[in-house]
């Protein structure tokens, strides 16, 4: 399962993965970026992984041609979770993307969605 949840408003994606992705909850998840990118030039997103089950090849394929085309709409980037392999694997990515990414356990949502939509309070803008 792919949960999608927006605040158009404020240009924020959350995701959450918990199961199984099939091609109808990607391209819920899609849809949704979309929507926001008709207002927004670049969005805030969380994602949070739960439980990462069978995602159809079909959408690995689309996912990464979706990156392609839209290689610059994300400003910042929160990755929450509580396994520890995706805490590595999201940082080897993170520099082929030209957005700020983090990573947070998911005891720590609430500070991920704070740095998500407003980044470091504590620093001049992020």
């Amino acid at each position: 399962m792919l949960k999608v949840e927006t605040d158009v408003p404020a240009g924020y994606l959350e995701l959450t993965v918990d199961g199984a992705v099939d091609k109808e909850d990607y391209q819920a998840a899609v849809d949704a970026v979309d929507r926001l990118l008709q207002l927004h030039a670049q969005l805030n997103v969380v994602e949070v992984v739960r439980n990462i089950g069978w995602i159809e090849p079909e959408v690995w394929w689309k996912d990464l041609l979706f990156h392609l085309a839209h290689r610059n709409f994300i400003h910042r980037a929160a990755v929450v979770s509580g396994s520890g392999w995706i805490g590595p694997v999201t940082r080897i990515f993170a520099p082929f993307y030209p957005a700020a990414i983090r990573t947070f356990g998911l005891d720590q949502l609430e500070h991920a969605r704070q740095w998500a939509k407003v980044g470091d309070v504590n620093k001049a803008a992020d």
